[in-house]
């Protein structure tokens, strides 16, 4: 399912509208990989980052404690990569995903993580997963 695909059904669902917050293009340098040759060497990833939350009205006042502060995003990858070593981008953005949805005003939200230094040019590869709760 693609971001558009998912956001396309939440909004059939929440007439209210819906907001998104998001993290795009944060550029961390991380040891993940399975072959050999990556072990213990850092490489550069780009995670991607946007969960839903049901409704699109304003904040009822300019405080960050009246929205759901998305700075939760960031600690949620800072917490898993000092966790573990991943071998897989599949594992760790599926673990990024399950942190999103964690906030019960969150109705949906989406994750793709690549690695931006494994083919020639400006190329990425990685993988990306969407869920609606």
């Amino acid at each position: 399912m693609t971001e558009v695909s998912v956001l396309a059904e939440m909004l059939s669902n929440h007439p209210e509208g819906i907001t998104s917050l998001f993290i795009r293009d944060w550029k961390r340098d991380i040891d993940i990989g399975v072959l050999p040759h990556e072990q213990g060497v850092l490489q550069p990833v780009s995670f991607n980052i946007e969960v839903h939350i049901s409704g699109a009205n304003p904040p009822v006042r300019d405080e960050i404690d009246a929205v759901v502060d998305y700075d939760y995003l960031r600690a949620i990858v800072d917490q898993l990569l000092v966790s573990r070593r991943y071998n897989l981008l599949e594992t760790l953005a599926s673990e990024i995903l399950e942190g999103c949805l964690f906030p019960h005003e969150v109705i949906g939200a989406s994750v793709s993580v690549s690695k931006l230094a494994v083919i020639e040019g400006d190329g990425k590869i990685g993988c990306s997963f969407s869920r609606i709760k």
